[in-house]
């Protein structure tokens, strides 16, 4: 009679990931309960002037509490996301985990160098609200993508592609939203050229040789 052995499914990922990702679900339940109307702005941001959405400055103001809440939790799910990926390919780059974060930050800063250069401030910050909604609504995205990684790591190599063709689309979506309301509002191209060339364009081709090396190979 032949010995049956359990054996245990090999394991990608630390439990601490499952544990970090059902904690973001358990801020993003609270805070949907509490402000429920957030998430329906997020969901036409992409579609729509974010001034137009009814009480969505009010609701997500660059420094409300919703919009930070919503902004550390995609700093999180995004993390994790790195994270997942340098184990994946087995590296120990960890410095990688707060990439998405210096990312936003460096893109907020931009905004506020061209309405700085521009004297048209009032017009920027519609641009913010959307690099906002942006970054609320990936992270929303990531995380059952996320999730789906976890359980069924033997189809890591169409996760990682997945979660690449994530960021790749919300990130176009955003500069075409960008540049269509800078459009409306009327803003010279010489600050579109130079917003999309010297802030977004460039840091993404330095961002692309950091990574690549860790990532490409």
């Amino acid at each position: 009679m032949k010995e049956m052995e359990l054996t245990l499914r090999e394991e990608l990922f630390p439990h601490w990931v499952i544990y970090a990702l059902l904690l973001t679900i358990t801020v993003l339940s609270v805070l949907k309960y509490q402000r429920e109307m957030v998430f329906s702005h997020i969901s036409v941001a992409f579609f729509k002037s974010p001034s137009s959405l009814p009480n969505a400055k009010e609701s997500l103001s660059f420094l409300g509490r919703t919009n930070w809440v919503m902004l550390l939790t995609y700093f999180a799910i995004s993390g994790i996301a790195v994270y997942m990926l340098l184990a994946y390919y087995e590296s120990t780059d960890y410095w990688l985990i707060s990439l998405p974060t210096i990312v936003y930050l460096f893109q907020l800063f931009a905004l506020f160098f061209v309405g700085f250069l521009s004297g048209e401030f009032k017009y920027v910050k519609e641009n913010i609200l959307l690099l906002n909604f942006s970054a609320h609504i990936t992270g929303i995205v990531l995380i059952p993508i996320l999730f789906i990684w976890i359980l069924n790591p033997q189809l890591s190599e169409y996760m990682v592609m997945t979660i690449a063709a994530v960021l790749i689309l919300f990130y176009s979506l955003r500069v075409v939203r960008g540049m269509l309301l800078a459009i409306r509002n009327k803003a010279l191209w010489y600050y579109i050229i130079l917003y999309l060339c010297g802030l977004e364009i460039w840091p993404i081709v330095v961002g692309y040789l950091l990574v690549s090396p860790v990532f490409i190979g």
